[in-house]
């Protein structure tokens, strides 16, 4: 199923990293309270975590090896998310992914229907992007830059280089505020920062 990922998406160090898969089914189901598909589980057992397609995505990995950005657990603990999602447990998505630009890939639950999201923090806006893992690795991800803007992504990264390691390429004034889409108006930001940030500036929109 992940040949077509792989050929888009090869791995930055060219070295499988393992994740304990267990864990991470575990954390989903006794802390999140729902399940984990079964093609996610097959990509962490098959390809691992870290960073894929020249850092355009990192998919979180577990705790047992040191890691440039948060554990897939640490991040779907965020307290912020309380403020923009559901619990998973009543419909609200579990990420797994994320591009350079800080969106999120996850799945969430309708009742029993699943649907991967793309959450773009800095819009505020989701999409439903496949309702299984054929369509979303066989298909979507067989694409580089599917979940991003191919021609924003070869401007930015030409301006400011490869992206560091656990950062974000972030808008310096948020689409939110009224922030351009061009290349002068992104730097890098550390993860936590832009989504405390875009989330601010969302809550204040809405309390205008």
């Amino acid at each position: 199923m992940f040949e077509k990922f792989s050929l888009a998406f090869p791995s930055v160090t060219n070295v499988k990293n393992t994740i304990d898969t267990r864990a991470l089914i575990n954390f989903v189901e006794t802390e999140l309270g729902v399940s984990v598909p079964r093609e996610v589980i097959a990509f962490w057992e098959d390809i691992g975590a870290g960073y894929f397609g020249d850092k355009v995505l990192y998919v979180f990995g577990d705790e047992s090896v040191k890691q440039p950005r948060d554990s897939f657990k640490d991040w779907n603990k965020k307290d912020f998310w309380q403020l923009v999602y559901p619990s998973p447990k009543d419909g609200g998505p579990v990420f797994f992914a994320e591009t350079c630009f800080g969106d999120q890939l996850g799945f969430r639950w309708d009742g029993d229907q699943l649907i991967y999201i793309l959450f773009c923090v800095d819009t505020f806006e989701a999409f439903a992007v496949a309702e299984n893992g054929t369509e979303l690795f066989e298909y979507l991800l067989s694409d580089r830059h599917a979940l991003l803007d191919k021609q924003r992504f070869i401007a930015v990264h030409e301006r400011l280089g490869p992206l560091q390691n656990g950062m974000h390429y972030a808008p310096i004034v948020s689409p939110m505020l009224g922030g351009q889409g061009d290349v002068e108006n992104f730097c890098f930001e550390t993860p936590n920062v832009h989504f405390r940030t875009a989330i601010s500036n969302f809550v204040s929109i809405q309390q205008a």
